[in-house]
């Protein structure tokens, strides 16, 4: 199945698309150097368009806002290899805890009434300070990849959600397995600790020396 990484802020920062693509190439660059791949990276960022349709790149000025859905393609020495699709996503008034929210299955606390959901993830992982500016926010974003992705695409996808907590002062997260739970609520910093290496030792430093399509 596909898997997401999710990505709270703790701050109403929008960084420019641009940015979060060019951290993505940096850092993705910097992770085959330090494995002596060999390879040369680039991402862009586009439009999702109809089948066969020619890519539309995203402009430099355009900055990231709730509603936005967008491609990252990792290109291997020239050549396409794979993509991943990251979006900013608002808090709906379905994210918040009701009512119903606080009988039986779900069981939540009463004084969650009204608040983002998320609270009920990250109540005992983030500091209470932390946490109340994550509930701040009226956005998060989300990045997925697709079932059985490839090498490339499944790691760019963890360091485009690295790019966009470091931005934004935000915490990493997933809910279907992207990566241990244990992870749950951690830094930029903190992630990309592990994150790189992980995907390297899976797939194998071969994965990522050309693209799959040649």
């Amino acid at each position: 199945m596909s898997t997401t990484i999710d990505v709270y802020p703790t701050t109403s920062f929008m960084p420019l698309v641009e940015q979060t693509r060019a951290r993505t190439q940096e850092l993705f660059q910097q992770l085959l150097d330090r494995h002596g791949v060999g390879s040369r990276i680039e991402v862009k960022a586009f439009y999702p368009s109809a089948g066969g349709s020619q890519l539309r790149f995203v402009g430099e000025s355009l900055a990231w806002e709730p509603g936005m859905e967008l491609g990252f393609g990792y290109w291997i020495n020239g050549e396409w290899d794979s993509t991943s699709w990251p979006g900013c996503f608002a808090v709906e008034d379905d994210d918040r805890i009701t009512e119903e929210d606080l009988i039986y299955p779900f069981n939540s606390k009463p004084e969650h009434l009204g608040l983002w959901s998320i609270v009920e993830e990250f109540e005992d992982l983030l500091p209470p300070e932390q946490l109340t500016k994550v509930l701040r926010q009226d956005h998060y974003w989300y990045e997925y990849r697709n079932m059985a992705g490839p090498a490339v695409a499944s790691t760019g996808y963890g360091l485009v959600a690295a790019a966009l907590a470091e931005a934004t002062n935000g915490v990493i997260a997933s809910f279907d397995s992207a990566f241990d739970i244990e992870h749950n609520g951690e830094s930029a910093q903190k992630f990309l600790t592990w994150w790189g290496e992980k995907q390297m030792t899976f797939y194998g430093t071969e994965s990522f020396k050309k693209s799959r399509n040649v």
